[in-house]
């Protein structure tokens, strides 16, 4: 009986803990949230792809180098590797495909000797990459 009317009073404490939270919610929260100069809160969607940690990245086509990024441009063959998902990301025709095994229009070249441009921060999160494909073209 004992332990009946302990979990009784948890129970009412806990509802009672609940509807104080409701009701604040109800009437606008805490009073400096809706001032109009408040700052708010910029809502950044991240890639599933992002690895948990911070990782150097060591590509199968140039394994003694360590980019930091996750993108990895190529100009001469307006070619993307992503270095979270092992994938590459290229045109063919009008579209842009992303796989795992390289491209025919790489198939017999050196990466590691081609000229290359680690994507800026700001991009790791865009998995659209070729949404930019002009700008990438023009620097």
């Amino acid at each position: 009986m004992k332990l009946r009317s302990i979990f009784r009073a948890i129970l009412i404490v806990s509802l009672l803990a609940m509807s104080s939270k409701v009701a604040a919610q109800k009437k606008g929260g805490h009073p400096h949230h809706n001032h109009p100069k408040a700052k708010r809160a910029v809502v950044v969607k991240r890639s599933v792809y992002r690895p948990a940690k911070v990782v150097v990245f060591h590509p199968v086509w140039r394994p003694k180098y360590a980019y930091h990024r996750r993108w990895v441009y190529f100009p001469k063959y307006n070619l993307y590797w992503d270095n979270w998902r092992n994938h590459y990301v290229f045109l063919n025709g009008p579209v842009w495909v992303s796989q795992a095994a390289a491209p025919p229009v790489i198939a017999n070249v050196n990466l590691e000797s081609e000229a290359s441009k680690e994507l800026k921060e700001e991009d790791d999160d865009t998995d659209d990459i070729y949404k930019d494909n002009s700008a990438h073209k023009a620097e």
